[in-house]
């Protein structure tokens, strides 16, 4: 058994930015972070953008590397897995059998990809980002490609579509939505963000359900309940993700969705844990309302947030969430919470692929998408003002 002061769960952006902040309100403390993966602190907007259409090594992927946390008195324990946590005793244990003590206990394990309940989805062949290792895969098997299907109508789906056909490679992107972005968007964004993918050559196959996967001859090919049959060497699927919170299976700590119940703070029902990134169900003072966040710069944030909070403040995480992606050469930014949003106005009409669309829940502004050049400054402070009125 290993006595830890602060124990972080997850080696990613939550993790390691909580590490940090840790060490520089402690110099002294014990603080042990444990990771699923090789790489601490990988750059998963690097993943699904430049490293699948340049050849940086997989180092330039990471934003801080081991040594860095090393310099700092930041123990390191990698490609290591959480298979219990028990909160009474305030003990973990890992896959390798070691077990861990610790005074208090940061769990930021984040997600992992969805697999499609289809068969064929675990054939070779099939691709999920996530990880380094994820996307040298794939990049790997796109050198070899001409042609590519990409599963999945969301955010990482878009990414590595326009990734893909930037690489030459001709691409499919079967989505399950009427439109891109349907499970989050209103119509005029996911119809203004599907033409722009159409203009960069890329074929959107809108409102299909993938209902199977096979080897067609040297190639794999996706079939849909519309009728579909789509080959090509490459396949690579991102159709969502869900938490990594299965160690804590039978706790009090998780929520009907399977995300970690926090407060404000941070702070989850079970003295001396906290919850931060894509796991935390937090208690949102902004928005008035308990969601998760799925973005890496997110989880940096609230991350730090929780480490400050570890090591003696006591302060609510009240900052509204914002990131922006690129579709080619334009530039898209969402601010808020879209999956809180009720209802969607358009502040500027969405014509020749621009616009900003304004979420609402009741009187609430509570999110924003901008297509095209411009800030969204203005509505990030509405929102974080709580406007009570439309326009």
């Amino acid at each position: 058994m290993t006595d830890v002061d602060h124990l972080i769960l997850g080696g990613g952006p939550a993790g390691s930015r909580a590490a940090q902040a840790i060490r520089k309100r402690d110099p002294r403390s014990r603080i042990v972070l444990v990771g699923e993966e090789p790489h601490p602190f990988p750059n998963r907007i690097v993943l699904s953008k430049e490293f699948l259409t340049s050849d940086i090594p997989a180092e330039r992927a990471v934003v801080l590397p081991a040594a860095a946390f090393e310099q700092r008195g930041i123990e390191l324990l990698l490609s290591r897995r959480v298979t219990r946590l028990d909160p009474d005793a305030r003990t973990v244990e890992l896959a390798d059998g070691a077990r861990l003590a610790w005074e208090r206990c940061l769990v930021a394990t984040g997600s992992r990809p969805l697999a499609l309940p289809v068969p064929g989805f675990d054939l070779p062949g099939v691709h999920v980002l996530r990880t380094v290792a994820d996307a040298a895969a794939i990049r790997s098997a796109a050198r070899a490609a001409d042609r590519a299907v990409v599963i999945g109508g969301g955010l990482i789906g878009a990414e590595v579509a326009c990734a893909l056909a930037a690489n030459g490679l001709r691409v499919t992107l079967v989505a399950r939505e009427p439109w891109l972005w349907g499970h989050l968007a209103p119509e005029p964004v996911g119809r203004t963000a599907g033409a722009i993918l159409a203009r960069g050559g890329i074929e959107l196959l809108a409102a299909r359900t993938v209902v199977a996967i096979h080897r067609d001859g040297r190639d794999m090919a996706v079939e849909t309940a519309e009728g579909d049959a789509l080959s090509a060497p490459l396949i690579v699927a991102g159709v969502g993700v869900r938490p990594n919170t299965d160690f804590l299976t039978g706790t009090d700590l998780l929520d009907a969705a399977g995300g970690i119940r926090t407060n404000a703070r941070l702070e989850t029902g079970a003295p001396g844990i906290w919850a931060a990134g894509d796991v935390a169900a937090f208690e949102d003072p902004v928005l008035g309302a308990r969601h998760r966040v799925e973005h890496w710069l997110h989880a940096q944030h609230q991350g730090r947030s929780a480490g400050e909070n570890m090591s003696g403040e006591s302060r609510a995480y009240a900052r509204v969430s914002a990131y922006d992606t690129h579709l080619f050469d334009v530039p898209v930014t969402v601010a808020g919470a879209p999956p809180l949003a009720g209802r969607w106005t358009e502040e500027e009409p969405f014509r020749d692929g621009s616009g900003t669309a304004l979420g609402w829940c009741e009187e609430r502004l509570v999110a924003a998408y901008r297509i095209g050049a411009g800030s969204i400054d203005v509505l990030l402070r509405r929102i974080e003002a709580g406007a009570m009125t439309p326009g």
